[in-house]
């Protein structure tokens, strides 16, 4: 598949720093997969929702903070609209986390996983509402929203 640079229209070839993104997803993803059974089993034997996203973002920030915290940044040289960018994302994520661990409170990781899978595509609508200038759709794209649509239909189908 070929991809243009949107700013000069020239072609750009696969690059590692590319390999290293698509290797990271896979990575999110795999973590995602073992964070929903872990927090099905957290909720469901251990403690309620609340305590247990709030502990799990803890330790996150923890953990991140520990392997990452040579590239921290002097929080003063943050711009406002950086830092406020950082704040939606943040609390974004945050209650994302809480509605997962509530939503694996009270319905089968089965069924919960996939639909919180599903940021797919709301990553998909907002890039194309704010990242217009950086990310394209296509049709394709479009086609694999659709299909993660479907998928999420049957999975749920196929419980009741």
């Amino acid at each position: 598949m070929n991809k243009f640079n949107i700013n000069t229209g020239k072609k750009i070839k696969n690059s590692k720093k590319e390999l290293i993104g698509y290797t990271s997803s896979l990575s999110a993803a795999i973590s995602y997969g073992i964070s929903a059974i872990l927090a099905k089993i957290i909720v469901g034997q251990i403690t309620t929702p609340l305590i247990a996203s709030s502990f799990a973002l803890f330790f996150g920030f923890f953990t991140l903070s520990i392997i990452f915290h040579k590239q921290l940044m002097n929080i003063k040289s943050i711009d406002k609209k950086t830092f406020l960018f950082l704040f939606l994302a943040g609390l974004a994520s945050c209650i994302g986390v809480g509605a997962q661990y509530y939503a694996m409170n009270n319905a089968p990781v089965i069924l919960v996983a996939p639909i919180t899978g599903a940021n797919a595509l709301f990553a998909i609508l907002f890039g194309s509402i704010f990242l217009k200038k950086i990310e394209k759709i296509t049709p394709l794209t479009i086609i694999g929203a659709f299909m993660i649509i479907i998928g999420i239909i049957i999975i749920i189908l196929s419980r009741a």
